[in-house]
């Protein structure tokens, strides 16, 4: 089945020529949501009837506009909402309805007070002369004659199906894209682009390969407090002790709280005030009591006081600096071409290919955290203004599609093509500011004119007609030819009787 999809570019005159020229026995026509404009008339549909009738197509449509689907049936199509229905109704019953007959308008009945209009009686009681009897015979033998005659023209017809040759050929086009052109250039690969750009933000994180040292943890151990009153003295959590050696005083707290009974000691765990490794203190370093306490107690530390250690940790480096902008850049260029594929900055029939994508200024970029500093992960928040080239998938299509005309066998005509989309060129090849690739496929058919083909076999017997048909076109199997009715001996002799298809050869790439 020929599938005949219709653009903003078509109209009944392009559709048509493309019913002309398609091979396939069926057809389904698709208008999309985007192509009603200029579909509104009857008349549009009419034309593509005729057609379809002449050519003897299975044809039917698929709409999605609701509001035109009742203009094409009242020409006598099938209707679909969409191809995927046409597609499900062809396999539940093989084949699309035949086109409805055209409602022919009713005869105008007579007016009521309009008279029987009278007949002539002929009279048969008259002799006639025997010359005249002649020349009634002649004439009537010359009407059965030319009745037989025209007969024989008009009441045989007959259908023939021909499959010309066909190849399948493909080739790699490069397709050069140049922002300062105008228009495109088929015979050197050039087509016309426009800029498009706007802002995207993204976010991204890392986990930091840099290592430095930093303190961890408190100095902790057990200092021994003497009441120097005669009586039971309470020294509260969170009292402060320190050393007095060294230019620098240790200080710690006491973790619990301690009664000492009078003139005796007591031991109380402490901890140091600040992390690292200056809380670590021998023995006997610990010596003074701040605060009122200082005058009913004295301090000393007969066990060193120690856990405070430098340990390695993760930091930022410029590495990681570098790693998550390469990432946070990745994620912007994804979300912009996503974004700029939008239809706030493609119309229809346009595409943006991915190489065109580049980084024209940085806005905004902001890091968690700075070369040196502590962390196990670095963020970046990352803002790109960001543009890009589409182009037109028309022109892309119109240069490989000239390059595969230019590439035709001889005495073939392209009758379908298909185009793939590669990646960009490494190096500067063709004129344009670059340069992308696009595999193009094309199916030539050997040419074979219906109107040439059915003079040649128009009056001829069906082996004679068969052989014609086989020694003057390229054929991928001998042709079917079936007359009606099946004892008439000949093709007619009208060509209009004959109604021949051309199909193309399935199997064949």
């Amino acid at each position: 089945m020929d599938i005949i999809r219709i653009t903003p570019t078509d109209d009944r005159y392009t559709v048509r020529e493309a019913l002309r020229r398609t091979t396939e026995a069926r057809v389904l026509l698709v208008l999309p949501w985007d192509v009603t404009r200029g579909w509104t008339l009857p008349l549009d549909f009419q034309v593509l009837r005729r057609e379809v009738a002449r050519r003897g197509l299975e044809a039917a449509w698929a709409i999605s506009d609701p509001e035109l689907r009742p203009l094409t049936r009242e020409v006598g199509f099938k209707v679909f909402p969409s191809e995927e229905a046409a597609q499900a109704y062809l396999e539940k019953h093989g084949a699309f309805p035949p086109l409805r007959a055209d409602r022919t308008p009713e005869r105008p009945r007579r007016p009521l007070w309009a008279e029987e209009p009278r007949r002539p009686r002929f009279k048969w009681g008259q002799h006639r002369p025997a010359w005249l009897w002649g020349i009634e015979g002649t004439v009537l033998l010359a009407v059965l004659l030319v009745v037989v005659g025209m007969g024989a023209m008009v009441v045989p017809s007959a259908a023939v199906t021909v499959v010309p040759q066909s190849k399948a050929y493909s080739l790699i086009v490069p397709i050069s894209v140049d922002p300062q052109a105008e228009s495109v250039d088929l015979q050197r690969g050039v087509i016309p682009a426009t800029r498009i750009g706007d802002e995207f933000e993204a976010y991204a994180e890392t986990g930091t390969t840099g290592r430095g040292y930093s303190v961890s943890g408190r100095a902790h151990g057990t200092v021994l407090l003497t009441n120097l009153l005669g009586q039971d003295y309470r020294v509260p959590a969170g009292t402060v002790v320190r050393t007095s050696a060294g230019s620098y005083p240790v200080r710690f707290i006491t973790t619990q709280d301690v009664t000492i009974p009078a003139f005796g000691q007591s031991p109380v765990p402490v901890q140091a005030m600040e992390e690292g490794p200056q809380g670590n203190v021998g023995a006997y370093q610990v010596n003074l009591v701040e605060g009122v306490a200082g005058f009913a107690v004295r301090v000393t530390n007969p066990d060193p006081i120690s856990g405070a250690e430098n340990q390695a940790v993760a930091v930022v480096s410029q590495a990681d600096r570098d790693r998550v902008w390469k990432l946070a850049a990745a994620q912007v260029m994804a979300k912009a071409y996503n974004a700029l594929q939008s239809e706030q900055y493609l119309q229809p029939g346009e595409f943006l290919p991915r190489q065109t994508m580049a980084v024209q200024a940085v806005p905004k970029q902001a890091y968690t955290h700075l070369v040196g500093e502590k962390s196990d992960t670095l963020g970046l928040s990352l803002r790109l203004l960001v543009t890009a080239q589409k182009v037109k998938v028309a022109d892309v299509q119109a240069v490989a599609y000239h390059k595969l005309a230019e590439e035709l066998p001889p005495g073939y005509v392209l009758t379908d093509a298909s185009f793939e989309y590669g990646e960009s060129a490494e190096e500067d090849v063709g004129p344009g500011a670059f340069t992308f690739y696009v595999k193009a496929y094309g199916y030539a058919t050997a040419k074979l004119d219906v109107s040439e083909a059915t003079k040649l076999i128009a009056g001829k017997p069906r082996a004679e007609a068969v052989k014609v048909l086989e020694e003057t076109y390229e054929l991928a199997r001998p042709p079917q030819v079936t007359i009606s009715p099946s004892w008439f001996p000949r093709l007619p002799f009208s060509e209009v009787r004959i109604q021949m298809r051309c199909l193309r050869a399935h199997g064949q790439r």
